[in-house]
């Protein structure tokens, strides 16, 4: 989408609208969508978080395994790196 505005933004600066542009209004709208982007990046990021660790702990009580908070924290922590690298690949 954010790409898909900014297309739209330069073909209206290069080729007119017909009217009158305000560039800096654009140039702001663009800034606050390019915040919003990163705060939902922020919040996925979070929630991905979350849910490893859901997993590695479910995991870890359904196998009876009494691993400790210590081991649990490398498992979370490779399961989030692991998901983040295989999202980084598919964009590729």
């Amino acid at each position: 989408m954010l790409a898909r505005v900014v297309d739209q933004g330069l073909t209206a600066l290069v080729q007119g609208t017909g009217s009158a542009i305000d560039t800096r209004e654009i140039v702001t709208e663009l800034a606050a969508v390019g915040t919003h982007v990163v705060d939902v990046e922020h919040m996925l990021n979070r929630t991905l978080f979350t849910a490893c660790a859901a997993y590695c702990y479910a995991r870890s009580a359904a196998s009876g395994a009494c691993k400790s908070d210590e081991v649990l924290t490398q498992e979370i922590n490779a399961a989030y790196d692991r998901q983040r690298r295989l999202a980084q690949e598919h964009r590729s």
